[in-house]
């Protein structure tokens, strides 16, 4: 055999082609997974794949020819085969072109090459695709795009495949009058535009199959008559870039990101496996931190291997806000060929962004801020005013902006070292979500709540200038508001500990007083209210809007703790003493609140008659649909219920709901609330069934809003078994107990909800024909709500009614 090469591609391209619709990507797993006769597996790269059957390189190890033979159908002639091989791998001249024409010079592997399948089959299907002629892989800088072309290309079966790098228009007429002196055998020494010329046209015209590889295209504008065009051939583009230019009908755009977490710590494990000194288990790790980003996997890698630092330390390191991401990703440790560090990436796309729109460079200054997994559009738009850079940011990969913008934490921590004063950026930042907490509806405000959070993380210190920003006591309230009271009260805690400005202490001893008083322990937090409405009418004013919220919540737990009518008085005080519009949230908490004061000081028809007028004020102030008319439209079902009227209570509640779901969703907290009462006095009215399916569907809202172990679900999962009980299951007592025995272990023996469970059970045991038992227990539990709610708690009074009744009854 004249050509020993030659012989055996051809042998290995028969194998190869009896499976001509499966991807070499495919036929490398399926060869991988092979167990040979010796009882062996052998990797195969599809790379290395593409390379043996186009004639470019020989394996040196027979069992993986074997491994690709079997995994096509097996071995005809497996002495030929051997043969083939073996005078290839003697033969020691170089590897003959056989025809092909291959111009230009990817990059080498990865030192740990991560074979990316999903993404190296949409590359591979895109590319054979009838109506594609072009690929574009566009992503960051640094996430694996020219290593993923790098493949493709090797794996390519053109005749003519050309490696052009991109970055300048200089350097792609370079590649391109390369490619035609190659096609031509002609000298260098030409014109290079005049080549690049030639050979363009001679890809429009020609029948020969090419690939052309784009590498780093950096400025399409710069490309432009250079873009190549032809029935006969694909280019495939990489670029950070997403500009409307590079998206055409027969563009194939495939984005390409981060590492998958396995595929992040696989490609450390490999990278590291040279430095036996770090701990596999450590990995997983390290690879979270840097967002399984590949560029800073393969720069930490050579960090670790250069300097002799070790995992843990490492992560110190990335963990110190102090440390510059130049200095964690030094250009002294190059991560496998690429061009650039992070930082340098994040810094040269800035750049080209800034060229793009003026304040492209400010905008990012605010993203780098903000919550990585998504800030709400408004908060960097300013009004419309920043779209233009925003947009400039996500056509360089630096954001993706679809109605809200995301990044890569590692690029926002690059981002904020190309900030001069950090200060005045978190301001700015904290100013902006403000402006819109304002109006924002439950999805926007929880995204709003994450960005705090993230801010807070990054740049929290520039929030204290001399007194807290504003944004700042929006967390307390977001988070009361959707019923993670406890949590709440944890974050004002936190926010407490730091706050010296008087109206700051009174607002966040506030919401930790309300907290406290939402948990249950209603006792401590008026004690905290007539402590803070003393320091607050000190300090701020007796008509100070802080102030006329803490004389709220002070009668507010005065109700709470039995003392209605001194509740009741206050309220009315602090009504009239509002001069505040209608529709304003404390005139109406206040009212809302006095309602039930008058309902539950025995002035039913009253409340009821207050609440009607109330939603009336608020329909025609705010609309039917608005929060605030709905949450008090639940207020005024309760009243109208007991007034005797059930079905028309249903009917109020059932709006309330309907509303509530409409504007705030299913598991809002309002919500859950309204369908949870919308269940009792469905009950009441006697639709038992209906009312316990509803009562199912709060208690799984709220626990999915809440956490099981939240009282709101707590107390919905113990009505519902009590009302099951009512409706005849035998097993609803025993619920209940066990019920009890869990919500002691979350709050102790003495909790309002452990007290009203085991009265729920005593009804539950009376209704059984267990008279005596249930006497008995219900008597032990008056006692102890008199003693931790006071005797003229409503809950207390209620048991007081049912006992004497019980009691003045003559058994069965």
């Amino acid at each position: 055999m004249s050509d020993p090469k030659t012989a055996f591609a051809q042998a290995l391209a028969s194998l190869r082609g009896r499976l001509p619709d499966v991807s070499d990507e495919a036929v490398a797993r399926r060869a991988s997974a092979v167990v040979l006769p010796s009882g062996r597996r052998v990797a195969v790269n599809a790379r290395r794949l593409g390379e043996w059957v186009g004639g470019q390189s020989v394996p040196r190890d027979f069992d993986a020819v074997l491994a690709v033979a079997l995994a096509t159908g097996g071995v005809p002639g497996l002495n030929t085969l051997r043969d083939l091989w073996r005078a290839a791998r003697q033969d020691r001249r170089a590897t003959p072109k056989s025809g092909r024409v291959v111009v230009g010079r990817p990059p080498t592997d990865a030192a740990a090459l991560c074979d990316r399948t999903e993404l190296a089959d949409a590359v591979d299907a895109a590319l054979r695709a009838d109506d594609v002629r072009q690929v574009l892989l566009t992503g960051p800088g640094g996430v694996g795009k020219s290593q993923l072309a790098t493949a493709a290309f090797h794996r390519a079966r053109a005749d003519v495949l050309v490696w052009v790098g991109a970055r300048t228009r200089q350097s792609v007429l370079t590649g391109y009058a390369r490619a035609w002196r190659a096609l031509v055998k002609a000298e260098a020494g030409a014109d290079d535009e005049a080549q690049a010329d030639l050979f363009l046209a001679w890809l429009r015209s020609t029948g020969t199959s090419w690939l052309i590889v784009l590498d780093d295209v950096d400025d399409p504008a710069e490309l432009a008559g250079l873009w190549p065009v032809g029935d006969a051939g694909r280019t495939l583009v990489t670029t950070q870039r997403r500009d409307a230019s590079l998206l055409r009908p027969d563009v194939r755009m495939i984005p390409v990101g981060t590492f998958a977490p396995d595929e992040a710590t696989s490609y450390l494990s490999a990278r590291l496996s040279v430095d036996p000194r770090h701990d596999p288990d450590e990995l997983a790790a390290l690879a979270d931190a840097l967002g399984c980003f590949p560029l800073a996997l393969s720069q930490a890698a050579a960090f670790l291997i250069d300097t002799g630092t070790d995992v843990p330390a490492y992560l110190d390191l990335l963990a110190d806000r102090r440390q510059r991401v130049a200095d964690l990703f030094p250009p002294s440790s190059p991560g496998d060929e690429h061009v650039d560090t992070v930082a340098g990436s994040v810094r040269l796309a800035a750049e080209r962004a800034e060229s793009l729109a003026a304040n492209a460079v400010e905008v990012l200054g605010l993203v780098s801020v903000l919550a990585p997994d998504g800030i709400p559009e408004a908060v960097l738009l300013d009004g419309g005013r920043n779209l233009l850079a925003l947009r400039a940011l996500h056509r360089l990969n630096l954001v993706t902006h679809h109605g809200r913008v995301e990044a890569h934490a590692l690029v926002q921590r690059a981002a904020r070292d190309l900030v001069p004063d950090l200060s005045a950026v978190a301001v700015a930042a904290a100013d902006a979500i403000e402006r819109e907490w304002a109006m924002a509806d439950p999805d926007t405000a929880a995204a709003l709540y994450r960005n705090v959070e993230v801010l807070r993380s990054v740049a929290g210190e520039h929030l204290w200038a001399g007194a807290m920003h504003p944004v700042l006591r929006r967390l307390g309230q977001y988070l009361s508001g959707i019923g993670r009271t406890a949590a709440s009260r944890d974050v004002a805690s936190e926010l407490l500990a730091r706050a010296v400005e008087p109206r700051d202490v009174v607002v966040l001893r506030t919401q930790v007083a309300k907290a406290i008083g939402d948990l249950g322990d209603t006792t401590t937090a008026l004690v905290h209210f007539n402590e803070i409405r003393t320091a607050a009418e000190r300090d701020l004013g007796p008509t100070d809007l802080d102030t006329l919220w803490a004389r709220l919540y002070q009668s507010s737990y005065r109700m709470e703790s039995g003392q209605i009518e001194t509740a009741l008085a206050e309220l009315t005080s602090l009504v009239a003493a509002c001069d505040l519009p209608a529709a304003h949230p404390l005139l109406v908490a206040a009212e809302d609140d006095r309602v039930l004061c008058m309902g539950l000081s025995g002035d039913i028809t009253g409340a009821r008659d207050a609440a009607t007028a109330l939603v009336t004020v608020l329909r025609e102030e705010l609309g039917p649909r608005h929060k605030q008319t709905l949450r008090v439209l639940v207020g005024l079902g309760r009243w109208i219920g007991e007034t005797g009227d059930a079905r028309a209570a249903v009917a109020t509640y059932q709006e309330a709901v309907d509303g509530l779901e409409a504007v705030a969703g299913r598991v809002y907290h309002d919500t859950f609330i309204a369908r949870h009462n919308l269940a009792y006095w469905r009950a009441v009215a006697g639709d038992l069934q209906q009312a316990i399916t509803e009562f199912e569907t709060a208690a799984a809202d709220a626990e999915l809003g809440l956490g099981a172990s939240h009282p709101t679900t707590l107390t919905y999962r113990s009505n519902l078994a009590f009302w099951r009980g009512v409706a005849g299951d035998p097993e609803a007592a025993g619920h209940l107990a066990t019920l009890r025995r869990s919500v002691e272990a979350v709050f102790g023996p003495d909790h309002p909800r452990v007290l009203r469970i085991r009265q729920q059970r005593a009804e539950l045991l009376h209704r059984a024909g267990r008279r005596a038992e249930a006497v008995d227990e219900l008597r032990e539990v008056l006692s102890e709500m008199a003693r931790v709610q006071g005797a003229n708690h409503p809950r207390t009074r209620e048991a007081a009614v049912l006992l004497a009744g019980w009691e003045s009854s003559p058994p069965a």
